[in-house]
């Protein structure tokens, strides 16, 4: 199944708006004037007050600028988002050089404007904004001012502060690292969810036009039987006049077609009137003919008796997306098991294909496997979006190979989740 036609900029790296970054800039600067109060005046530590609030003074300017020149809805992306985060870790940086470097206990919060650049952020520009901080590091370690104290100021040890230095390194890396992948993987999932909604929405509306056609072909019968019932009389009577004859015989033919071609839409709409209930070989032989003409056959076996189970979009669609999938690379057959117990009920997809790659087996169900996993070239999206719709008429999937070759998928369901109510 090939990837939908999804705007990408909806599930890009989305930035943040103007308004979010400048709140979380005016509590950082609300923290730091209130921590240079505690320090400076209640515990009475020596501070070069002149510079420290420069560069709080200088933090405040630029978020009122920021404020005044972008819409309260404008967002930050890209390269105008770095510049921010790069400068708000330059500004906790000369605070930092300022009052002890690494051995200041708010050092640690070096760590804040990286991962939150690691949920905002494509990744070069997360890695250009995490150099920056190493970089810093390095400055705070070699070339910070002492720390400040009553008394004589305190002299840590080298070893204690390059340890200090390579734990703030490796949090700063760790914490980007891991927040980069899961709001890449959210990402993908919502990207993929979008994708299953928009196949339910689509199947909702086939439905609903389908019932609509049947509704506007009863309604337009009535008045177009009067219709060709007059135009019959016309004919009757004027047939043989030469200046009005053939234009009544041809009002009368098109009545006649007119009234077929809606006989035909209310059949067809009639056929895709599904029962709301049906036998589980029935649904199967439905979600065969829905791949077919397949490059494949696909044969159903299914002993009799079959319960009888709910119709539903998402079962429907869950399981022609396993088996479109099982047809695209099997090599000359796909089966359909199905079997119940006093319990639960089975459906099993079978191929004769290659399988699936070892590596592949326990990633599948996620949202994107990537074409460099998959032999297809596939992004898993196919599976995914069956897995989704599956599980959601209470069914679990187990992904395997069969030992003569081919792969295999499992579907269960208890009985009560799946089964029609008597």
């Amino acid at each position: 199944m090939e990837r939908p036609s999804i705007a990408a900029s909806a599930f890009d790296r989305p930035g943040v708006r103007v308004r979010t970054l400048a709140t979380l800039r005016w509590i950082a600067i609300s923290g730091q004037f209130a921590t240079l109060i505690v320090v400076g005046i209640y515990l009475r530590f020596p501070l070069p007050w002149t510079s420290l609030l420069a560069a709080i003074l200088a933090s405040a300017i630029l978020n009122i600028g920021l404020t005044t020149l972008y819409g309260r809805n404008a967002r930050l992306q890209g390269r105008d988002l770095v510049l921010h985060l790069a400068f708000d870790l330059l500004q906790a940086g000369v605070l930092l050089f300022l009052t002890g470097g690494l051995s200041n206990p708010f050092a640690v919060l070096l760590i804040v404007p990286v991962t939150i650049a690691a949920t905002l952020l494509p990744a070069r520009q997360l890695v250009l904004l995490g150099v920056f901080a190493v970089l810093l590091l390095l400055v705070l370690w070699f070339g910070a001012k002492p720390l400040p104290w009553a008394g004589p100021p305190i002299v840590f040890p080298t070893v204690y502060q390059f340890g200090v230095a390579i734990s703030l390194a490796l949090a700063i890396g760790f914490l980007a690292i891991y927040l980069w992948m899961v709001s890449a993987e959210a990402r993908d999932r919502a990207r993929a969810l979008v994708a299953t909604e928009a196949a339910l929405t689509r199947e909702s509306k086939m439905s609903a036009l389908g019932s609509l056609a049947a509704a506007a072909a009863h309604e337009l019968g009535g008045p177009l039987g009067t219709i060709t019932l007059v135009a019959r009389s016309l004919v009757e009577q004027l047939g043989d006049d030469p200046e009005f004859g053939e234009d009544l015989r041809l009002l009368e033919s098109e009545a006649a077609r007119s009234r077929s071609i809606l006989v035909r839409i209310a059949k067809r709409a009639e056929a895709e009137d599904p029962f709301a209930e049906l036998g589980l070989d029935v649904l199967l032989h439905e979600v065969a003919q829905a791949v077919a003409p397949a490059r494949v056959p696909v044969s159903i076996v299914a002993p009799a008796p079959q319960p009888m189970v709910r119709r539903s979009p998402e079962l429907l669609h869950g399981l022609q997306n396993l088996v479109a999938n099982a047809v695209r690379h099997a090599g000359s057959v796909v089966e359909l098991h199905a079997g119940a117990t006093a319990g639960e009920v089975t459906v099993s997809v079978v191929d004769d294909g290659p399988g699936f790659a070892d590596t592949l087996l326990p990633k599948l169900g996620e949202p994107d496997l990537g074409p460099s996993q998959s032999r297809s070239g596939g992004t898993g999206l196919g599976i995914f979006i069956a897995t989704t719709l599956i599980e959601r008429t209470g069914g679990r999937l187990a992904f395997s190979n069969r030992p003569q070759g081919g792969a295999k998928v499992d579907v269960r369901w208890m009985r009560s989740h799946i089964e029609a109510a008597h």
